[in-house]
Formats: structure tokens, sequence, C-alpha cells
């Protein structure tokens, strides 16, 4: 009996034994691999700044379109393209931060700058941009700025840059003062507002939802287009367009890839000016018109 139960405990340390070397060996031989993934994936980097095949291209909802303009131009290069489409002007930022898109195309450079600082990122706008985005104040129920009366509720996006270049439309109007000491002015930076205005915010895509409500809005024309409404008509509009520029970003080490500066140059294009002219109803100006 005796021998039967040391007969069986042998086995056990001996198994338990083999078992230890397999998790050892495994584990090493995870390391290595892991290793040799490291490296690989380094070469596999540096080459993408140099050469690509597949051009991961993030997208807002509202740009499908635009995208499918030119996607000729762009495979016409070369390249296949795989767009990311988001629902928001937060995320398509996240995921090439993140290493998840090659580049992505729908957002200008103040807006840039504001999400590198807020987020500690070094995404970078490259050169040569495409579009202006017209940015006006509309209103359902006023024909003119001088219309507006005091009291009236006036509609801002809530991110910081889109607020700001509304809030300064209404400084260039004379229809409010901001504190000067901000370089980026939010509503609760108004320092002088003479026809007690309300202010209120919301994100840009559905800030025209609240054109029923609000006596006047700001926001670039594109999203009017976007919620099945006129982009004519403004009150006013801002001067700062060429400031406000809308072209590819990429991660920092990609900013003289080859492959990102022919895809920003390929886009500027008779069918991109077509796409703009009818179905941006002229809301969006190519640069190189």
């Amino acid at each position: 009996m005796k021998k039967k139960v040391l007969s069986a405990l042998l086995i056990t340390v001996m198994a338990g034994v083999m078992l230890a070397g397999c998790g050892k060996s495994d584990s090493e031989s995870g390391s290595g691999n892991g290793s040799q993934s490291e490296s690989e994936s380094g070469s596999e980097g540096e080459e993408s700044s140099e050469k690509k095949d597949v051009i991961r291209i993030g997208i807002r909802a509202d740009m499908v379109n635009q995208l499918e303009s030119v996607r000729d131009e762009i495979e016409g290069l070369g390249y296949t393209v795989e767009e990311s489409v988001f629902d928001d002007s937060v995320q398509p930022d996240v995921a090439l931060a993140e290493g998840s898109l090659d580049m992505n195309w729908y957002q200008h450079g103040p807006y840039l700058e504001s999400y590198n600082s807020e987020n500690g990122t070094d995404l970078v706008m490259i050169e040569p941009k495409t579009f202006y985005p017209l940015f006006a104040m509309y209103s359902d129920k006023w024909d003119s700025v001088d219309e507006l009366p005091d009291g009236a509720t006036i509609g801002f996006c809530n991110d910081a840059t889109n607020q700001a270049r509304g809030l300064n439309m209404l400084q260039a109007q004379g229809l409010i003062k901001l504190d000067d000491s901000v370089e980026v002015p939010t509503m609760y930076d108004v320092k002088d507002n003479p026809h007690n205005f309300e202010f209120i915010e919301a994100e840009m895509s559905v800030l025209p939802q609240s054109l029923g409500d609000a006596d006047a809005i700001c926001l670039a024309a594109g999203h009017m287009v976007n919620a099945g409404l006129s982009a004519e008509g403004y009150l006013c509009q801002s001067d700062d367009n060429d400031t406000y520029a809308v072209g590819f970003a990429v991660r920092s080490e990609d900013k003289d890839a080859e492959w990102a500066k022919e895809i920003a140059e390929v886009v500027q294009c008779d069918d991109l000016a077509e796409y703009f002219k009818t179905e941006k109803a002229g809301t969006q100006i190519p640069c190189w018109e």
C-alpha cells in the first residue's frame, strides 16, 4: 500500500515538474516571438513612412460621399483605401493617435491644435489643404443681424475652436466684446454683452436642430446642408475662412511621408470641386481655385 502511495506521489511530482518546464519553455518561446514581432513591427513602422499599399483613412459620417468622390484618384496612385467612419469629431483623432488609422480627413488646423493641447498628442496637418468651410450665422426668425432682439438666444458649437470662431464673428459684427487676453474665448469670456444675449451650446452636427428654438446659431455652413437645411440666407459670415482650412492629418512621424503628400495633392481635382459645388451647395470652397 505504501509503495502504491509513494509511486502515485512520485508520478504527481514528476508531472508537475514537466508542466513547469513546459510553461517555462512556452513563456520563453512567447517572449522570443514577442521580440521578433516587435522587431518586425518596427521595420513595418519605418517602412510605412516611405511606402504603403493600403491607406486607412478616418472620416466623419457626413464626409463619406466626399471620400468616395476622390476614391478613384487616390487608388489611381496605386493605393487601396480602407475608410473608417465616425459619428463625432473626436474619435477620428483618437484612432489616428492610437495608430489604427494612417490619416484622417475632416478637421481644420485650430481644431487639431486644440485636440493636441488637450490630449498630449502630436498630430500634424499636412499640405496642401483641401477646402475652406463657410462659417456663418443662421436664423429662421430674423433676416439680418440688426433685427436680433435684446435677450435673443444664440447657439454655438460646444468645441473650443468653433465656439471661439462664432464668438469672434459676433464681436466683428459689434454685437459683443470679448476678453482680449483670452486666445481661444468661450461664451464665459464675453466681457460686454449690451444686448443681453443668452448663449447655448451643442455639438456642431446637431446644432441645426436648435434652429427652431434659438434666435440664431453660429456654425460651419456644411452642417446646415447635412441637416437638410439651406445654407443660403445667412445673417453674416466669418472673415477668417483661410485660417480654418480643412486638410489631412497624420501622426508627426508621417508628416513628410511621400504617400501622405501624394494623397493630399491628388484630391485637389475636378471631381471634388464638383462635389463641393453640388452636394455641398457651395459651402466648401476648394483651396486650389
